[in-house]
């Protein structure tokens, strides 16, 4: 197949929902997507500033200036479902050097339906209908939930400070285990507590001094206002008494949950019951229906599905299922299809915030074609 034609074959398998076709615009004020895109992908935004000094973003992807045009409909007083589908390109940074920065996303947006698993399965189906119509059968997922590590931290019954530095640590590629390292140093606990008791401007301007003052470059893809709340974040932490050894524990085995399909209500189920977590069963519940309703409609799954427990927070906007579909030789950062579930995504990208609850899902043609003669 041709890129053409995979765009096409990809493309009409959408279209027989009923679903709207659109092409959003190109270019995005840069403050919603640099708020809701987790570090790993901030680094690669295509950043520029316009004439009149405004930071501007070419769209990173589909879903956000998607999710623009539903805030604006719901905001026109517009209700009731509505469904999007496009075939149209984005731009990032390359993850992987034969990666290109610009690229096709094919793809659909649900808005209005109910959040409940047979939807979720319902929307991962239609995917995966798109890559088998694109000639690929052979291929794999990994799934996860993005609800589960708070739900688990909820019930762990720590302080409330604590609780929250541990589902905004989830978050950052490493950040749970960098947190359940070790308590932060004195003279980092004694910068935090000045950097408190500061207003905000003034903080910054500490916070940069006393990097100066130690001679620390400034090296990432975080601003330094985020930097302060994390600081902040962790004395106030290390106040309420840190992360217990028995939900350390507890933490650790759920950070270690890597296991087929079939087995993650019970692999979850097994961490709940040794740490006497029992406000978590409803989240695993749930977890179970969608995988026995994605199993259901995808059979493959049960053999070429898994579910990590840290998966899926790249993008932070995302906050319940997701899932990547994998083939050939691309690596694990080159899937050819995925997506997920946005229950409280922020819209309002021309002007005003509304939120947008959907799930969506893509397929990349060019990922597609390399797997394709990959497995030739």
């Amino acid at each position: 197949m041709t890129p053409e034609q995979v765009v096409e074959a990809a493309s009409a398998v959408f279209a027989r929902t009923g679903a709207r076709s659109i092409d959003p615009a190109y270019v995005l004020a840069s403050d919603i997507p640099l708020e809701l895109s987790g570090e790993a992908v901030r680094a690669r935004l295509c950043v520029f500033t316009d004439h009149r000094g405004n930071e501007m973003v070419m769209r990173p992807d589909l879903t956000l200036p998607v999710a623009g045009l539903e805030a604006e409909r719901l905001a026109s007083g517009k209700n009731g479902p509505e469904a999007y589908t496009y075939a149209a390109r984005a731009f990032r940074l390359p993850a992987s050097p034969d990666d290109p920065m610009e690229f096709t996303q094919v793809g659909f947006e649900r808005f209005g339906r109910p959040s409940t698993p047979e939807e979720d399965a319902d929307a991962f189906a239609l995917v995966q209908s798109a890559v088998a119509a694109c000639g690929i059968n052979d291929w794999r997922m990994v799934m996860g939930d993005l609800a589960v590590f708070p739900a688990f931290v909820d019930a762990l019954g720590l302080a409330g400070v604590t609780a929250d530095l541990l589902k905004r640590a989830f978050r950052q590629e490493g950040g749970v285990a960098e947190l359940l390292a070790g308590a932060p140093s004195a003279p980092e606990v004694d910068l935090a507590h000045r950097l408190s008791d500061a207003a905000p401007d003034a903080a910054e301007a500490l916070f940069l001094d006393a990097l100066r003052d130690r001679a620390i470059p400034l090296i990432g893809t975080r601003s330094v206002d985020e930097i302060v709340d994390g600081l902040k974040a962790k004395a106030a932490a290390a106040d309420a008494g840190g992360v217990p050894d028995d939900a350390r524990r507890a933490i650790a085995a759920l950070a270690s949950v890597n296991c087929a399909a079939p087995d993650t209500a019970a692999a979850l189920s097994g961490i709940a019951r040794e740490h006497g977590l029992a406000a978590v069963d409803p989240v695993i519940d749930r977890l179970a229906r969608r995988v026995d309703a994605i199993i259901a409609a995808v059979p493959r799954v049960g053999d070429a599905g898994r579910f990590r427990s840290g998966f899926g927070r790249r993008f932070t906007y995302y906050d319940g299922f997701v899932f990547e579909t994998l083939a050939g030789a691309l690596s694990e950062r080159q899937p050819i299809a995925a997506g997920g579930r946005y229950d409280g995504l922020i819209a309002g990208l021309s002007g005003g915030r509304a939120k947008a609850s959907g799930i969506g899902g893509v397929v990349r043609p060019d990922r597609v074609i390399r797997a394709r003669e990959s497995m030739a």
